[in-house]
């Protein structure tokens, strides 16, 4: 009988260590959602700030070469949504990442490319990286879906 109560106990316990272990990573996703629904909502506040006139959003669609002075990238304008080879001077752009930049551009020499739009840091007013803007419209209600499956507008 004491057998069965310390196998009883001891199964107890380790279910609450499972439960315990499930709560604690629930609420640390939930942190980490919070953390990239506020570097988006950075970025839209830095986006809308008077003093960033003339910077564009452009997101990093592929990475297409790494090196020891930056990034050979693929972006995409947020305004129409055109493509454009990047090259990011001394960052290892990620994917995905949003970035908020004034750049210029110009000659590319590693493909030719008379219109690469290059990237100096000093350039980067603020970027979030993927899945910041997804976040932050699940937090602010964006993304959500109405009980007849229209979306919110």
């Amino acid at each position: 009988m004491e057998d069965a109560i310390a196998d009883v106990l001891t199964a107890s316990i380790c279910a609450a260590g499972l439960v315990a272990m499930a709560i604690s990573l629930r609420n640390g996703a939930r942190r980490r959602r919070a953390a990239l629904a506020a570097q988006w909502e950075h970025l839209v506040r830095m986006r809308a700030d008077p003093r960033s006139r003339g910077a564009e959003l452009v997101q990093v669609v592929r990475v297409y070469q790494r090196a020891a002075r930056g990034s050979k990238a693929l972006v995409a304008w947020a305004t129409g949504g055109a493509q454009q080879d990047a090259w990011f001077w001394f960052w290892a752009v990620p994917v995905g990442a949003h970035v908020l930049v004034r750049s210029t551009t110009g000659y590319g020499p590693h493909n030719r490319n008379p219109s690469v739009l290059y990237v100096r840091q000093e350039d980067v007013l603020a970027w979030a990286p993927a899945g910041a803007m997804t976040a932050w419209q699940a937090a602010s209600g964006k993304g959500r879906r109405r009980r007849g499956g229209a979306a919110r507008t």
